[in-house]
């Protein structure tokens, strides 16, 4: 038989020594994130799992406990994951565990639309996606061609054998591994490019393109660190800035003024959510927060009216180094650059 090279987790599986874990050949692990529609159903382990099973080096996956009822509430189900999930990295997908008996009576047609919902929804965000079932479920409630055509499959059977094609066999839920002081569930992993973000969808670098606007006029668009947006001495009141793939929000500070909200949207005719800053004042900082795409991050600096730059600022960050953004404040600004790395 396959080695056992991964294991899955939640708040039923604590004080676990990660590292132990790696040492007794486990490779990845599969978290639970929550279960249910609401935010306040995250797991309540998920946060320490998955700082404790990153600083192993071990490859990290999550899942999703369903107990929908209708398309709706798989989407409601996909929504508050990614709140719970936001600004975290995955080496393999993001699991629908669809296993809950009260979910049986609506059907294959049914159900298979909710999986759908909820993967589709969670793509949006550019995660890769699967589904969980065990075999009675992929056979009798899911219609297992059409989500094995679109999504990774992840079949728990407790057997010698896995009997339908898939990408990870969780093959017990009662297996023994160092690290660990108590039963939990083993998986074996067929694909292994699970591990290595094997859809470039999701692991290549995203475009990034952003203008200024100052001296009353929005300057050209730039794309990552093709050029710096602005002009020397003319004092920067405004920014738009937008992403091929991922989630961005930016916002600035007023000089001698306050942060305007977070914008999330690219419009220059948008004042409200469409640049960040208001044109007719100046500002003295900014602050970038990228996520959802590899664990690629903002990277940006600004540039002092009339001088030179500043450090380069990483999202928003603290350390001996990292302001939390960009700017000094209290200072006028000519010049900003912007990347992901």
């Amino acid at each position: 038989m396959a080695k056992v090279t991964c294991v899955d987790v939640s708040e039923f599986q604590q004080n676990i020594d990660f590292n132990k874990m790696k040492n007794d050949g486990i490779k990845a692990v599969i978290i639970r994130a929550g279960y249910g529609r609401e935010v306040s159903q995250k797991d309540s382990m998920f946060e320490s799992h998955y700082r404790n099973a990153k600083s192993a080096g071990l490859k990290v996956g999550a899942y999703w406990y369903s107990y929908a009822d209708s398309i709706n509430d798989a989407e409601k189900e996909a929504k508050a994951c990614l709140e719970c999930i936001e600004n975290k990295y995955f080496d393999m997908p993001i699991y629908y565990d669809l296993e809950d008996y009260s979910m049986v009576k609506l059907g294959k047609t049914k159900l298979t639309a909710i999986a759908e919902r909820f993967c589709e929804t969670i793509k949006k965000s550019n995660y890769r996606v699967g589904v969980y079932a065990n075999l009675n479920w992929f056979n009798n409630c899911l219609d297992y061609d059409e989500l094995k055509r679109k999504y990774s499959i992840w079949l728990a059977q407790y057997n010698d054998r896995a009997e339908l094609d898939c990408d990870i066999w969780q093959n017990s839920s009662s297996g023994r591994v160092n690290g660990y002081n108590g039963r939990l569930d083993t998986n074996i992993v067929y694909d292994e490019s699970l591990f290595n973000c094997a859809d470039k969808s999701t692991s290549e670098k995203p475009t990034l393109t952003y203008r200024v606007f100052a001296d009353h006029k929005w300057y050209s668009e730039v794309k990552g660190l093709s050029n710096i947006a602005g002009r020397n001495k003319q004092a920067i009141s405004a920014i738009a800035l937008k992403v091929s793939r991922g989630k961005i929000r930016y916002r600035v500070h007023l000089l001698n003024g306050d942060w305007l909200p977070w914008v999330t949207g690219y419009n220059i005719n948008d004042n409200r959510n469409g640049f960040a800053g208001i044109k007719e004042k100046v500002i003295d900082a900014v602050q970038v927060e990228f996520s959802g795409v590899s664990d690629f991050k903002a990277t940006y600096r600004v540039r002092k009216q009339g001088a030179g730059f500043w450090d380069w600022q990483h999202n928003t960050e603290k350390d001996s180094s990292q302001d939390g953004y960009a700017g000094l404040l209290g200072t006028k600004i000519d010049g900003v650059q912007i990347t992901l790395t």
